[in-house]
């Protein structure tokens, strides 16, 4: 008991470890509350441990505490490098947003802006006006409105336009999102009364016109952006469900993922464009700026300049609209397709490369490993890669990777040991082995993720 209490009397006071040389990068990193709250947390369950009987000294504390602040760090909103071969990745950000975009955001946005101010007129402006003029431009739409995210438009429009009134849907087209975005939650909410018609692979557009009533104020039409419905199916276009709709009914089609590119390189089928669907006869169309489109979070509306009209002047708009730093990212990628040059962008990088530079960039980064023989563990391997982020389902481009095998270590602490760097690196586990898909890893990071590959090489052998 003497010797317990002989150590419990060396645990340093909060303040004096919160001193100590080998912390004094943290508060900084992490904030001043959050570090001397894990000092406190560390320091109560190192005292538990010396009542137990382990033998530690004050050295050990300030290890443990380092640990804890270290893994508290990887909670941060940070960079990540993509090596899960998902191009547009919803839990890394969807699009990425590439330097040069966020370069001239800095530039412009730093100090003050012009977010409600009409500079030619010297009057009061309307936010995002040019954006939403671009948007037209691209699309051929009389009138666009931004919100925040896509399940925003979606809410937004049913509620100006079906609130206590019935919409149509396709059984097949009742869809969930990540995160629980579900349909006809969503109608529940917006005060539309759903209603379902035809089966989940089957349906008419007699199925459609049987279900209109006096109380019928739209028809909705959802892509099915992150799922497919194969075999005996059936739905009417667009273009025959226009043809039904009267003044009291509107068309409107969530198309998801907003592609605006028409290019031979792409896959084929690939997904619509805006301006295709928007032909077919919809008068309401919304989408995602952070998905095909390549931009930030937020939720893009377009159609019938009434319709737009009506949407503004709904009090939910002040709750949904966006900041002056997404307009300028919409405002800037839109700008990139108006000159056809989207293609330089971040987005449209990834997805356009040629095999060829995928497997030059494995190639450099093999090299600067030093395992150019692979008789340290790695080895280019043909791999599958996916747009993701709720943007065609189904299909796949291929792609390449560098599969990591070190003795004595198992896959799962590989991928342990580089998604905990100090730049983190997401890959995959394919068949029990650790792989790194270079699809969505860009030139920039290529030397990083060889560095790191050295430094899981060189803790092998040391072990």
């Amino acid at each position: 008991m003497a010797d317990k209490q002989t150590a419990l009397r060396q645990i340093p006071q909060v303040e004096k470890t919160l001193q100590h040389e080998a912390l004094q990068v943290y508060p900084a990193l992490l904030g001043q509350g959050i570090v001397t709250d894990i000092v406190r947390e560390e320091t109560e369950k190192f005292r538990e441990s010396l009542l137990r009987g382990d033998a530690l000294s004050p050295d050990d504390l300030v290890g443990l505490i380092g640990a804890r602040c270290r893994e508290k760090s990887l909670e941060k909103l940070q960079r990540v490098i993509n090596g899960s071969g998902v191009i547009i990745h919803t839990n890394l950000g969807r699009a990425p947003l590439g330097k040069e975009l966020l370069n001239r955001a800095a530039e412009n946005l730093s100090g003050y802006c012009n977010l409600e101010y009409h500079i030619p007129s010297a009057q009061r402006g309307k936010r995002g006006g040019y954006a939403e003029e671009l948007i037209c431009h691209l699309t051929g739409a009389e009138d666009a409105l931004i919100v925040n995210n896509n399940a925003a438009s979606v809410f937004l429009l049913l509620n100006e336009f079906a609130r206590e009134k019935e919409v149509i849907v396709s059984r097949g087209e009742l869809i969930q999102i990540g995160g629980g975005f579900r349909i006809p939650d969503i109608m529940a909410q917006s005060g539309a009364r759903l209603v379902e018609v035809g089966a989940t692979n089957i349906t008419t557009l007699e199925d459609v016109e049987k279900a209109i009533t006096d109380e019928t104020a739209m028809i909705f039409s959802a892509h099915q952006s992150n799922y497919r419905i194969e075999g005996f199916t059936d739905h009417p276009t667009l273009r025959e469900m226009a043809s039904i709709c009267t003044d009291d009914i509107i068309l409107a089609r969530d198309l998801g993922s907003g592609n605006l590119v028409s290019d031979s390189r792409l896959p084929s089928p690939f997904e619509p464009t805006v301006r295709h669907e928007l032909s077919q006869g919809c008068d309401l169309i919304c989408f995602s700026g952070d998905k095909l489109l390549g931009a930030c979070q937020a939720g893009i509306i377009l159609g019938r300049k009434d319709l737009i009209a009506g949407l503004r002047k709904n009090p939910l708009m002040r709750m949904i609209r966006v900041d002056k730093l997404a307009y300028f990212l919409l405002q800037e990628a839109l700008i990139s397709y108006q000159n056809s040059t989207h293609s330089d962008g971040a987005l449209w990088k990834l997805i356009l490369q040629p095999a060829e530079d995928i497997k030059k960039k494995i190639t450099r980064c093999i090299r600067k490993t030093g395992d150019v023989k692979g008789s340290k563990g790695l080895k280019r391997v043909a791999t599958t890669a996916t747009f993701g982020g709720g943007s065609m389902p189904g299909s796949e481009l291929p792609g390449f990777g560098l599969q990591v095998s070190t003795p004595g270590m198992k896959a799962d602490e590989i991928a342990r040991f580089m998604i905990t760097s100090p730049v983190p690196i997401l890959g995959t586990i394919i068949d029990d082995t650790f792989t790194i898909d270079f699809t969505a890893i860009f030139d920039e990071d290529v030397d990083y993720v060889a560095a790191r590959l050295r430094d899981l090489l060189s803790r092998e052998i040391q072990e």
